[in-house]
């Protein structure tokens, strides 16, 4: 419950602030790293959030995992970010228009593997 008034909050933050939310269809990489104003940084960090609750909840219905998280862990965004900076780092291509969605599922595939 703390984590979904966060993620509320936040977004009525950077709603209050002028970030364009209904606009914005995803985030991308270089913009995650790089935000043009700091209001975007909070909007990306609500964003990428809602991202890893979503790739949670989706793997935990699919009979094939995408990733297997150990039962105990919670992730921070702290962890998202160093996680998927470890994989991109890691890429000979550019990734800066890739979502940081298809990121963030490829660094916690690499991560989290399942046996």
């Amino acid at each position: 419950m703390r984590l979904l008034r966060s993620n509320v909050a936040g977004l009525v933050i950077a709603i209050a602030l002028g970030v364009p939310t209904a606009d914005a269809q995803t985030v991308r990489w270089k913009e995650y790293l790089h935000p043009e104003k700091p209001a975007y940084k909070e909007f990306a960090e609500v964003y990428l959030a809602g991202v890893r609750d979503g790739l949670i909840a989706y793997s935990v219905v699919r009979h094939e995992k995408l990733f297997c998280l150990p039962r105990d862990l919670v992730l921070t965004n702290e962890q998202l970010d160093d996680i998927m900076k470890h994989w991109a780092e890691k890429q000979t291509v550019s990734l800066d228009s890739t979502p940081i969605g298809a990121i963030l599922l490829a660094g916690l595939r690499d991560a989290f593997p399942c046996q």
